[in-house]
């Protein structure tokens, strides 16, 4: 199953998409973190989250310790810009998780 968490732009494309365990939040906050639990407790195969929410401390701190705790490739959590354009990151976090998938850095 695959599940997303977005600004309203974002779920509306991925609803037409027909995805149908979408999240919409006008801002990310306490509710984002608590509904990524909730997926990676359910198993759901892939999460799709908006960048921007992603970014937050608190949903960083979220995925973070979901992809430190997981014994399998799932959930794969995957981070997509919204529709300012994508942002700037310090650390790729799909490069971390090939590195300790794989061992070797991807660039």
């Amino acid at each position: 199953m695959i599940a997303v968490i977005g600004d309203p732009v974002t779920a509306t494309g991925f609803r037409l998409a027909g995805v149908k365990e979408v999240y919409e939040y006008s801002d990310g906050g306490e509710d984002v973190a608590r509904v990524l639990d909730k997926l990676a407790r359910e198993e759901v195969a892939i999460i799709i989250i908006n960048e921007r929410f992603a970014a937050e401390a608190k949903n960083r701190d979220k995925i973070r310790e979901i992809n430190a705790k997981k014994r399998s490739v799932i959930p794969i959590i995957v981070e997509v810009p919204d529709k300012k354009g994508p942002m700037v990151k310090e650390i790729d976090e799909i490069g971390r998780l090939i590195k300790r998938a794989v061992g070797v850095a991807v660039k």
